[in-house]
């Protein structure tokens, strides 16, 4: 988001004309960037000074603005930003107060504009743009320096103590790394992974991306995959989607094909690559990040990657499996959903929900598949809950057999087995009791969370989510 747009939606919130779409915008540039919570606090305290409501402002948790947003903060006072009714009355009884506040958010403006906001310099010629911009972290914590989201990275090398973060490359390419872990950047399509664990989701647009270790060198091919190096040099790589190429390093020998479903280790100076069991474990924190799922809380279970782990093929009776379906698929026609607006997904005739054509999506699957037979009383009891955070905006959510059905071919995993059973859920109706046993599924007003509130039966619980592939 650009300063002008920033000072847009910041006056609209102080004026209280803000509408929910563009209270969604402000929450979300203010949860990603402590810089601007600085900025808007700067901004309310002078209008609270001039509508004799306000009081300094403490240090704002961002965190607690993506959560509430900015009027239901707790180091917010409701009268100072004008979410009372005095406070409405009072900026819009009197024309000459506004004509203030008006001045006051523009010289405050121009201030921060001068001063305080670095991003507005005219960039410089000699300053190369960023390779990868930091889109993720969990708990990390790096040798030298603190990060925030949306800093960028050029050539050099990065030393995670623990914790995960995301990089997301500017061609296309996201790795995600696990601490202790050791990266070099070297350019937009070559790196160096020194120690530690990887795992990487590389499109078209990013072939032939490189990760350089001890031991080997991997050459992506357009695929997804997992490489771990030990504290001696001994590499591991995992092939999850599509195929790479490897060779041992510092070698002119031809490179060896590893597709999915295989893994291979060396070791440095070692003179052979040599084929190993195919294990996912090491990868399973890092791999739902890679991916888009930022956060599973409660019974739910990002399956492992590879050709064993597909709709159809695994099921578990305790917990939602998140199956990442397809992405970077471009509508070329109207796509049929169930849902497309937030709130409680509830099963009434409505008109005809649509994702337009032109976007480009990716879909995943939630499935609670029970293994066995249920009575009908032993279903009504057995209830899974949990969450999930995506990284980009959902959609739309396909819940119905039939829309499922239909959509199989286009979103479905290309290896998966969808079979011809009862699939979808059974969401809950306008009139129905809490305790009626149907299925509750919420969308976030930020389109990112989605809650499950599913009830296990002999049917399989099944609900694909499209997301969008663009911010």
């Amino acid at each position: 988001m650009n300063d002008e747009e920033f000072l847009r939606l910041t006056t609209l919130y102080l004026e209280d004309a803000i509408d929910d779409c563009d209270l969604d915008l402000l929450n979300r540039e203010l949860a990603n960037s402590p810089e601007r919570v600085r900025q808007f606090n700067d901004l309310r305290l002078m209008m609270g000074l001039i509508s004799e409501h306000g009081r300094p402002v403490e240090s704002e948790n961002a965190a607690d603005l993506a959560t509430n947003g900015p009027a239901e903060s707790a180091n917010f006072d409701s009268a100072a930003v004008g979410s009372g009714p005095s406070t409405a009355s009072h900026f819009h009884s009197s024309r000459r107060a506004t004509a203030i506040t008006l001045a006051v958010l523009a010289t405050a403006a121009s201030l921060l504009l001068v001063l305080n906001w670095p991003d507005t310099d005219p960039p410089r010629d000699n300053v190369a743009p960023a390779i990868a911009t930091l889109a993720y972290t969990s708990h990390a914590r790096w040798e030298s320096g603190e990060r925030v989201l949306g800093d960028g990275f050029g050539k050099g090398k990065l030393n995670l103590e623990v914790g995960l973060v995301r990089l997301d490359f500017r061609n296309g390419a996201t790795v995600t790394l696990q601490g202790p872990a050791e990266f070099e950047i070297l350019s937009i399509d070559r790196t160096i992974l020194s120690s530690g664990i990887l795992t990487a989701s590389i499109p078209e647009s990013a072939v032939g991306f490189k990760v350089l270790t001890p031991a080997m060198d991997v050459v992506d091919l357009g695929t997804a995959f997992g490489v771990s190096v030990g504290a001696d040099g001994e590499t591991d790589v995992c092939v999850f989607e599509g195929e790479v190429e490897v060779s041992l390093s510092n070698s002119a020998d031809t490179p060896q094909l590893v597709r999915e479903g295989n893994a291979v280790r060396s070791r440095p100076k070692a003179d052979t690559i040599d084929s190993v069991d195919y294990s996912t474990e090491r990868y399973e924190n890092a791999w739902p990040v890679t991916s888009g799922v930022l956060q599973a809380t409660g019974l739910m279970k990002f399956v492992s990657p590879g050709p064993d782990f597909v709709p159809g093929r695994y099921e578990d009776s305790e917990r939602i499996l998140v199956f990442l379906e397809r992405s970077q698929v471009l509508l070329k026609s109207d796509l049929k959903v169930n849902v497309t607006e937030p709130g409680q997904y509830i099963r009434v005739r409505r008109r005809e929900q649509v994702i337009a054509a032109g976007q480009e999506i990716r879909s995943y699957l939630l499935q609670l598949n029970p293994i066995g037979e249920f009575t009908r009383e032993e279903a009504d009891r057995a209830r899974v809950i949990g969450q999930i955070t995506f990284d980009r905006p959902i959609l739309g959510l396909i819940g119905g057999t039939t829309l499922l059905t239909r959509t199989d071919e286009l979103l479905g995993h290309p290896l998966g087995d969808y079979g011809d059973t009862r699939r979808g859920i059974e969401p809950t109706r306008p009139h129905d009791l809490p305790d009626s046993g149907r299925d509750n599924v919420t969308l976030s007003r930020d389109r990112r969370t989605l809650s499950l509130d599913l009830s296990a039966s002999s049917a399989v619980d099944q609900i694909r989510v499209v997301v969008s592939e663009q911010q």
